[in-house]
């Protein structure tokens, strides 16, 4: 992030109550190797303290704060002959966004280095990390509790609270980011001032204090609730973009893709009426009335969706979510492959972006943690459609939901797939699948008994699902997933 004002940086330093362990004053001490080890010290305690930004400030005298003025000149300074910005470049590892900022103010000469850790893993001065105990700058390696500690730090900090734009007045990070779809989906009234909203939106880590009297909006932020995401660069290719091909496959598309431009919170509920549209619909009739419904469940679409939306990796670039209508199938691919196996996708739970996730949550946008697949999966059975694809490849995750189909259409390997998933959710609500199970979620009667129990004879075979009781007879037989311990 680049500083806009430092004298506006420095005058907000000062207010701090203390110096803290990411913040330092020093007045003219120009000795490289000390600050290297301050810079080491300052970032991983930033890291700690969840703070974006340490710093390290000439000029001020410590304990009173006063500015007294400096005679260090960082751009000037020298190391053996070398320039010390790029020594110090050279020597703190992993390589950090660094600024070296030279001033005046009244006369007096100020510098300050602003340090942004990368939350990768601990920083190095010369192969050694430090941290600060007190006022004081140790070796990390000293500490153990503060070194396991910054370990954690540095595996819990993620994408979504990283910079999406800096230094933004009030009433523009208002004008990006649409507060009244923020308070709307809470059923909340919004607030008659705009500092209450600013400080809802800091509560909730969709902006931060840049320390220079304005505000930087993170990619959580810009993400959920930007009025145009090309406003911001971190975020600009993550677009959901909608595609509607004519036939199966890609030659012809129906009409000109669809690109969203807004915030995934903002232009969610569009986004699902746009697709909703473009479905295929069928009669039906409810309670007696006739009405065009779409062939494929809304909870589905909409969970998998969510889903893509929610577990994509931000740090692909260049791409982001795709849905693709054709006729007989909607395809949904998100960048970044899947942090569970695909046969563990409706039991297991985890999350790449677990403040995106939980805000989608709280604005009830899906489902309760985790649950959003398997319900998409209940409703794909009740409404008697094949079983979805999950596909994960190296860089990216795909979701196929197919339309109807009657049983005798279904191949081998739709046949096999919808009863892997029929017997997960059995297992799921402690109710191992059977015969007759399998065929009502065929929707197949009793004479096709031998039909259904040949699928499930060749699920077994390709360990795709195991007898629940190894004893168990042929009449009764239940069946639970392989993985099953």
């Amino acid at each position: 992030m680049a500083t806009i004002d430092p004298i506006a940086l420095l005058h907000r330093l000062l207010k701090e109550p203390t110096e803290g362990s990411w913040l330092e004053f020093k007045q003219s001490n120009q000795d490289p190797k000390m600050i290297g080890e301050c810079i080491s010290a300052c970032a991983n305690a930033a890291i700690l303290a969840g703070k974006e930004r340490a710093y390290l400030v000439f000029g001020i005298e410590d304990k009173t704060k006063r500015k007294i003025g400096t005679t260090v000149r960082l751009d000037g300074m020298k190391v053996g002959g070398e320039n010390f910005i790029n020594w110090i470049s050279r020597m703190v590892e992993p390589r950090l966004l660094m600024e070296f900022l030279d001033f005046t103010i009244e006369g007096q000469q100020f510098s300050i280095i602003t340090i942004e850790p990368t939350y990768d893993r601990p920083v190095r001065f010369s192969g050694v990390e430090y941290i600060r105990i007190g006022e004081n700058t140790k070796k990390l390696a000293d500490y153990p509790p503060h070194e396991r500690s910054l370990w954690l730090a540095t595996g819990r900090h993620k994408f979504e609270g990283a910079i999406a734009s800096t230094h933004q007045p009030s009433h523009k990070v208002l004008k990006n980011l649409d507060a009244s779809t923020f308070y709307k989906l809470l059923k909340e009234d919004i607030p008659s001032t705009e500092s209450e909203i600013i400080r809802r939106f800091m509560r909730e880590g969709f902006i931060v204090d840049d320390m220079e009297g304005g505000y930087d909006v993170t990619n959580l932020g810009a993400i959920l609730f930007a009025t145009d995401i090309t406003l911001f660069p971190s975020i600009s290719t993550k677009s959901v973009r909608v595609i509607k091909y004519v036939g199966t496959d890609k030659r012809k598309s129906e009409k000109p893709e669809v690109e969203g431009k807004r915030g995934y919170a903002v232009g969610f509920s569009g986004l699902m009426k746009f697709i909703i549209g473009q479905l295929p619909h069928e009669e039906k009739y409810i309670d007696g009335i006739r009405n065009l419904v779409p062939v494929y469940p809304e909870t589905a679409i909409r969970e998998v969706i969510a889903n893509a939306l929610i577990h994509q990796d931000f740090t692909i670039t260049g791409v982001g979510p795709i849905i693709e209508i054709y006729s007989d199938r909607v395809e949904v691919t998100n960048p970044g492959n899947s942090l569970i196996e695909v046969d563990r996708i409706i039991d297991e739970r985890r999350s790449r972006n677990e403040k995106l996730a939980a805000t989608m949550r709280q604005f009830g946008l899906c489902e309760e943690r985790g649950g959003g697949i398997d319900k998409a999966i209940i409703e794909i059975e009740e409404t008697n459609l094949p079983a979805p694809e999950f596909s994960s490849s190296e860089n990216s995750m795909r979701v196929t939901l197919f339309g109807p189909k009657e049983f005798g259409q279904l191949s081998k390997a739709e046949k096999l797939r919808a009863c892997f998933f029929h017997c997960v959710l059995q297992w799921i609500k402690r109710d191992p699948m059977s015969n007759t199970s399998l065929r009502e979620r065929f929707r197949l009667p009793q004479e096709e008994y031998q039909a259904v129990s040949a699928i499930i004879s060749e699920s077994v075979k390709k360990k795709r699902i195991r007898p629940a009781d190894t004893n168990q007879g042929n009449r009764n037989a239940r069946y639970i997933p392989y993985w099953v311990s």
